[in-house]
């Protein structure tokens, strides 16, 4: 089950990236020094479809986006394999990108 706080790792074609998020009931929570992540998701059996919005909260020209864009929802599916959670999906800002991301459980 996708429950509790996980480092989460993501790419794009125009980058890489990590933060954490915190995950329970149906919501998703967390962020980066540079951008928050607000979204939720629903989950059948192993398998998770969800959207997040990603808005950058600092300015930092070290941590760029990797979509090129501050602010994008993106939409995803994947599957939940003990604890991690692996998921691929686009942002509605530019659907021809695709991003992939791998959330690893840290705690409950």
């Amino acid at each position: 089950m996708l429950k509790g706080l996980y480092k989460v790792e993501f790419e794009t074609p125009r980058g890489k990236a990590c933060g954490v998020v915190n995950a329970e009931n149906g919501k998703i929570r967390g962020g980066s020094s540079a951008f928050a992540y607000i979204g939720s998701y629903t989950q059948n059996g192993h398998s998770i479809t969800g959207k997040v919005s990603s808005i950058r909260h600092t300015p930092d020209p070290d941590h760029p986006s990797v979509f090129g864009f501050d602010e994008v929802k993106i939409e995803f599916h994947g599957a939940v394999k003990g604890d991690l959670a692996i998921c691929e999906g686009t942002a509605a800002e530019f659907p021809s990108i695709g991003f992939k991301a791998v959330l690893t459980r840290v705690a409950d």
